[in-house]
């Protein structure tokens, strides 16, 4: 119980309100990253699409959580559905209902 006071205690979260400008994608709504830290640095999760990805900094974790999320929604976009699994079609539901592509 200790151990999980003091992982509460280092864990913040950050709302991703942008992906940035060199990005094709826009955001339906901010998406809340918590992140913590972790052995080798930190660790942001946005746990409604179950993923998470790493950094040497807050910062970093976080950038890297928006290119993944891109990445990501690129990828199962690239998939006919009918080959996405219940988890890789909850995870694109998920981004689907916070990205869309941007206006040009």
């Amino acid at each position: 119980e200790k151990a999980v006071a003091r992982a509460r205690k280092h864990m913040i979260i950050v709302p991703i309100t942008s992906l940035g400008p060199d990005r094709p994608y826009e955001l339906v709504r901010d998406i809340p990253v918590v992140v913590q830290p972790s052995d080798s640095g930190f660790i942001a999760t946005f746990f409604d699409a179950n993923v998470n990805m790493s950094g040497e900094t807050q910062e970093e974790a976080v950038e890297n959580m928006k290119g993944l999320l891109v990445d990501l929604l690129e990828d199962l976009e690239g998939e006919p559905a009918t080959k996405l699994g219940p988890k890789p079609k909850r995870q694109l539901r998920t981004l689907r209902a916070v990205m869309r592509r941007a206006k040009s």
